[in-house]
């Protein structure tokens, strides 16, 4: 019998502000979006809105920005890439759907650029990544 797979769980967030959603440049990996791995502690018990006070801060953190955390609607693996911060971990990652309430995006330094895309225009940002790919099933849903 295999061991067991040992990985993180990470969230990230598809802010939706007016029909578009952010994007973030991962300076080493690429394709991102505002959010990450849930930290010790932050999951609670009998607490479900814990996990999206945690996404909420990550947001907060990386972007500025404040949102509201709606609904999960598409998961993806990520292996990072040597050289990234986080080599050699594997998180799990569940996309949840979100919206703007306020703020001006002002970067962290985990990320490089950023911009906002909408279903005329996403295709311009393929990478041909499972994050890319994450983001086309954030439009396709909407169909």
């Amino acid at each position: 019998m295999k061991d067991d797979a040992l990985f993180c769980v990470g969230q990230k967030a598809f802010i939706d502000r007016d029909g578009k959603v952010l994007v973030l440049y991962d300076p080493t990996d690429g394709l991102d979006f505002p959010g990450g791995k849930i930290q010790e502690g932050e999951a609670k018990e009998g607490d479900p809105d814990s996990l999206k006070r945690s996404l909420q801060r990550e947001v907060l953190e990386e972007t500025g920005l404040e949102i509201e955390v709606g609904s999960p609607f598409v998961v993806w693996y990520y292996e990072f890439s040597k050289g990234h911060r986080n080599y050699p971990k594997v998180v799990y990652l569940v996309g949840f759907k979100c919206r703007y309430i306020s703020g001006d995006v002002t970067l962290s330094d985990e990320h490089d650029n950023f911009s906002w895309v909408d279903q005329g225009d996403y295709v311009q940002v393929d990478d041909k990544s499972d994050y890319f790919d994450a983001l086309g099933a954030y439009f396709q849903e909407g169909k």
